[in-house]
């Protein structure tokens, strides 16, 4: 018997140990919210972004996310790995979980899927959105303007139909192997009007197709044509056909390719960081007369205009580019590792040696993978041993960061 508690001990250690260290970054909870409007309650789950309690001064874009409880978990790991990567914005996620699914995502009733439930209410779920949920979410957190709602087949009929429908409500839209055919093509009867009549549209479209065929695949390549067809100021999109995907893993993998094509189309061009700093606030200034709030420069835009000021040689503007975004992100370990850079590059090495010190202690309570920053600060304090031998023949004594954890 002792055995057996031995081993059940065991077992527990490491469950905890890979529960501990499974979970994404950032903070999720369960919420509900009272629907007058539907006339229920509906449950939410809420992701904040890993820096929402270090950066309380920043406010985020909100991603709605249908079929809450089904696309919760890969949508914000999704979002996680590559907000690490620098290669998504950072945002809340709000996943809506489900009551009655073929009410809330379909435009029209259609007698012949009544099996599946009554249909017919997106209009009717849009306005909880629009009316109760928007509202409630500006207000419990700290919100921007910029609102994305990602949906999946009839989720993905929702996502085009909210496009169409009410264009200023969401700044973007991701339809993964969207139901398009449902009631017989209805969603078409006011696309090509509404695309045929819009001059202006700041908003952004990803639709994606996998291997399908069928009503499916003819209604998205029916959509993709007109989308090719007219010509919006201000709109961006995205039309993929995956073939290698099926109707389960579209949206797993239009997820991420999703996020990825966003934050591009909302990138400061290099051509404008070449430029500097000038250039980019003056693009961050059209970026938020765009989307009608007020939209800072990305610490992403400075961070390359540091650079791009260190390989022109100009060391004492990239140091002091670098110094700007250290003062704004004062909780992002690459912020000092960009410095470390700079100071490098000024053959400040013990100023150096110094951020990068702070660089692996940031990189702990910011929760980033640090091998990189450690591997650098070993090259830098190298660097500096061999030039104190060649300067003295005295050789130098580490006593920095002796707290910091490996």
């Amino acid at each position: 018997m002792f055995k057996h508690v031995i081993t059940i001990s065991i077992i527990m250690l490491f469950t905890n140990i890979n529960t501990a260290y499974a979970s994404v970054r950032g903070e999720s909870k369960v919420d509900i919210l009272p629907s007058k409007i539907l006339s229920e309650q509906r449950e939410l789950i809420v992701h904040l972004p890993n820096n929402y309690q270090q950066n309380t001064a920043l406010n985020y874009p909100v991603l709605y996310l249908l079929d809450g409880q089904r696309n919760f978990n890969h949508a914000a790991g999704t979002l996680d790995l590559l907000n690490q990567s620098h290669m998504a914005q950072e945002m809340i996620i709000v996943a809506i979980k489900n009551t009655h699914r073929t009410r809330d995502f379909t435009p029209t009733y259609n007698e012949s899927y009544n099996e599946w439930g009554i249909s017919g209410g997106a209009d009717n779920f849009l306005d909880f959105i629009e009316q109760e949920l928007i509202p409630y979410v500006n207000k419990s957190y700290r919100t921007n303007r910029f609102k994305i709602l990602s949906g999946h087949s009839l989720g993905g009929l929702l996502a085009v139909y909210a496009l169409q429908s009410r264009p200023q409500l969401f700044q973007a839209h991701f339809a993964f192997s969207p139901s398009l055919w449902w009631h017989d093509q209805v969603i078409f009867k006011d696309a090509e009007n509404f695309l045929a009549n819009t001059t202006e549209l700041n908003n952004y479209l990803y639709i994606n197709m996998g291997n399908e065929g069928g009503d499916m695949l003819s209604t998205f390549e029916r959509y993709s044509k007109l989308l090719k067809t007219y010509t919006l100021k201000g709109f961006s999109y995205n039309a993929e056909l995956i073939e290698q995907e099926s109707h389960n893993t579209t949206a797993l993998v239009g997820q991420s390719l999703a996020y990825q094509y966003l934050y591009s189309s909302l990138q400061c061009p290099k051509a404008v960081i070449a430029q500097g700093i000038p250039a980019i606030e003056q693009f961050f200034k059209m970026q938020s007369e765009k989307y009608g709030y007020q939209i800072k420069p990305s610490y992403r835009a400075i961070n390359h205009a540091g650079y791009s000021a260190l390989n022109n040689k100009d060391i004492a503007k990239a140091i002091n580019i670098f110094e700007t975004n250290v003062k704004n992100y004062p909780y992002k370990a690459d912020a000092y590792d960009s410095l470390a850079d700079g100071l490098k590059a000024d053959k400040q090495l013990n100023k150096a040696l110094t951020m990068r010190d702070l660089t692996i202690k940031k990189s702990i309570n910011e929760n980033v993978e640090n091998n990189a920053f450690k591997t650098r600060r070993v090259n830098l304090l190298s660097k500096i041993k061999q030039k104190n031998v060649k300067n003295d023949g005295v050789v130098f004594r580490d006593k920095a960061t002796s707290h910091v954890g490996q």
